[in-house]
């Protein structure tokens, strides 16, 4: 038997393949099939592989991201609960990560702003329209540049 060898590349070029089908066929939110299938092959790299933090962070957000648009539209949800079932699912993701690592507590502060906004947006205290497209990117960025200066 040889060394394991990893599996991301492979993973991440099926998982764009899929997305290419499901897009292909017309599918409705795509584009959250391409987060949801790079998340499985996130994930598939953190259980082959030996557990590293680094593959179930981006494994964790990406399901995070590409379960919360889809959700409400498998689920026929009423109106004004997308925003809160998206943001609480990345919270979700960071939290469940959290727990599986406990030693990595940054994760806490986007997963509690995260939480915060989707509260807030379901009591009827929603971020300024400008600010809107920018909050997620930016959490994204943070939690990325958080895992690329950690030790």
């Amino acid at each position: 038997m040889g060394v394991r060898r990893g599996i991301l590349g492979g993973a991440v070029l099926v998982a764009v393949g899929v997305w290419s089908f499901v897009q292909a066929t017309g599918v409705p939110d795509s584009g959250a099939y391409l987060f949801g299938t790079l998340g499985i092959a996130f994930l598939a790299a953190w259980y082959v592989g030996s557990r590293q933090y680094v593959y179930i962070v981006p494994a964790a957000i990406l399901l995070g991201f590409g379960l919360g648009i889809l959700i409400p539209s498998w689920l026929s949800l009423p109106s004004g609960l997308e925003a809160t079932i998206f943001l609480g699912s990345l919270a979700l993701a960071l939290v469940i990560v959290f727990l599986m690592y406990r030693q990595h507590r940054g994760l806490l502060v986007p997963a509690a702003l995260l939480a915060i906004v989707a509260v807030a947006d379901q009591v009827g205290l929603q971020l300024p329209d400008v600010a809107q497209p920018y909050f997620v990117p930016l959490i994204l960025l943070a939690v990325g540049i958080y895992m690329l200066a950690e030790r």
